[in-house]
């Protein structure tokens, strides 16, 4: 059963949303974690705006799509399909941050892939404008602790740029703030191709 939806586009960009809904967590007690509200919407939003693919899961599942290996991840081989079918040439996977962190935004790239820091960095700045003019954004690079997230996979394995971008709570549940971050990514991707 296919639980999640795909959004046709025209530019080469994929936005990611796969914790929308509760999902296991790949771990040795394989409890559910919960869902990460609204951030298919930010996908929809963005997707509609500038013209971008976009896939985000419609309903709990049975395994974590950001996590588990491709092989028995649904979720992921269609990201792959998507990617290798439409020459995707720029990969944003969405998520909810945590909210025990006093941090607005944080965007993750893959260590040594110099064009996903590059996108991850110019992304910051486009972010911090307008309605969110000051928030506290911060740029990591991924662990190297031997799970292949959906940007780990796309950056390594498929050879695209590809960032993991955390909202916090606040921001994806206000409308207003909500509206802006789609709107000042929106007009990012809109410029850069």
């Amino acid at each position: 059963m296919k639980n999640f939806d795909i959004i046709e586009g025209q530019n080469r960009i994929l936005l990611s949303a796969p914790h929308t809904h509760i999902h296991r967590r790949p771990n040795l007690l394989k409890k559910y974690k919960q869902g990460e509200k609204y951030t298919d919407d930010i996908v929809k939003g963005v997707c509609k705006k500038s013209g971008s693919f976009g896939i985000y899961i419609t309903d709990k599942v049975e395994y974590d799509p950001n996590y588990h290996p491709v092989s028995g991840n649904r979720y992921k081989k269609e990201i792959e399909n998507i990617v290798r079918s439409n020459k995707i040439e720029k990969f944003f996977d969405i998520h909810g941050l945590n909210s025990i962190y006093d941090i607005d935004v944080v965007i993750y790239y893959k260590t040594r892939f110099r064009r996903s820091t590059k996108l991850a960095e110019d992304l910051a700045r486009y972010i911090d404008r307008e309605d969110l003019s000051g928030i506290n954004i911060q740029i990591l690079r991924l662990l190297d602790n031997h799970q292949e997230s959906l940007t780990e996979f796309v950056a390594s394995q498929l050879r695209v740029p590809a960032i993991q971008i955390e909202v916090a709570r606040y921001i994806r549940e206000d409308n207003e703030l909500r509206e802006s971050f789609i709107k000042n990514i929106s007009e990012y991707l809109s410029l850069k191709n």
